[in-house]
């Protein structure tokens, strides 16, 4: 099930590691490539809510945060 490829990849933190995983089928690359190795890290206050609310407004920006 889906579910459960989502969980083993939320799983793996290392992205050489979520390459080497979505290499192994089809259905692994489609999952991760997209939803787990095309992310960007955000550093900034917790308090500047001008980030929050535009990643509220933004899902699909908010979808690729980790």
């Amino acid at each position: 099930p889906f579910e459960l490829l989502e969980g083993v990849a939320d799983n793996v933190d290392e992205p050489k590691d979520l390459f080497s995983l979505a290499l192994t089928c089809k259905s692994l690359s489609e999952l991760v490539i997209p939803n787990h190795l095309d992310y960007q890290i955000i550093q900034c206050s917790p308090a500047d809510t001008r980030v929050w609310e535009h990643l509220i407004e933004n899902r699909r920006l908010a979808s690729r945060v980790k």
